[in-house]
């Protein structure tokens, strides 16, 4: 009775598998559209915090076996991370008079991408799928966006300065301000891993995934390094070819 109990549990589930993803040999093509949740992760003081993009592109996906497939893709992504950071330096002046800086900044990196997934997908039951592999991302546009405030005086009560200004050495109540955008700050290719799950029902696939990059997508020299994180959530429709 166990070993007809354990035969039947094995043929119920490679019938599931059976029903459960493409015809062996068959190619498939999905448009798909979604949204990303970037973040950048750093070996700096510098806090990072989550921002919302576009994501929207095709896979095409083949039958290799019952429950096996493989898909590359194409996907315009917009990635990266808003942050914050702060400073607080001291040092002296030209007559040797004790000094202190303050600089708080904050802004967003932005970084779009067109993402080429190559992965393999699991069928584990109807409709349900997991999925790993590599991607590969190269950089199209980045952009450094920077608002931020600098004091510099020679008191420090609380959070009260007494502010100097740089260029006139007159003390001033305010704080200077700091504005400043740059490009090209990112490097051109991203490469790292991506995960997922997907469960599809009358050819409309829900796909959700997370990307770990491997690669420093820093190119500035000597600053902070930087990986893309990314949780990306897409709806998509399955034609059969």
């Amino acid at each position: 009775m166990k070993k007809l109990s354990i035969l039947l549990a094995a043929m119920s589930l490679s019938t599931m598998a059976a029903t459960a993803q493409n015809k062996v040999g068959e190619f498939s093509l999905k448009p798909m559209i979604g949204i990303n949740v970037s973040d950048i992760t750093t070996n700096e003081d510098v806090t990072y915090k989550s921002k919302v993009g576009f994501t929207g592109g095709v896979e095409a996906e083949y039958g290799v076996t019952p429950w096996l497939g493989v898909s590359l893709g194409a996907l315009y992504s917009q990635q990266g991370a808003k942050y914050e950071a702060s400073i607080l330096e001291r040092d002296v002046n030209e007559i040797g008079q004790p000094l202190l800086m303050y600089i708080k900044m904050n802004g967003k990196v932005k970084v779009d991408y067109i993402n080429m997934p190559l992965l393999a997908n699991f069928y584990i039951y109807k409709g349900l799928a997991l999925k790993t592999g590599v991607q590969v991302g190269f950089n199209v546009h980045d952009k450094l966006d920077l608002i931020g405030l600098i004091a510099v005086g020679a008191d420090l009560t609380s959070d009260v300065y007494n502010v100097i200004d740089l260029s006139t050495g007159v003390p001033s109540t305010q704080f200077g301000g700091l504005q400043a955008s740059s490009t090209d700050i990112c490097k051109s290719v991203d490469f790292g891993i991506p995960v997922g799950i997907s469960y599809e029902y009358k050819n409309i696939t829900l796909d959700a995934r997370y990307y770990f990059g491997l690669t420093n997508m820093n190119d500035v020299e000597d600053t902070e390094v930087m990986h893309n994180r990314v949780l990306s959530i897409t709806l998509g429709y399955k034609f059969k070819l």
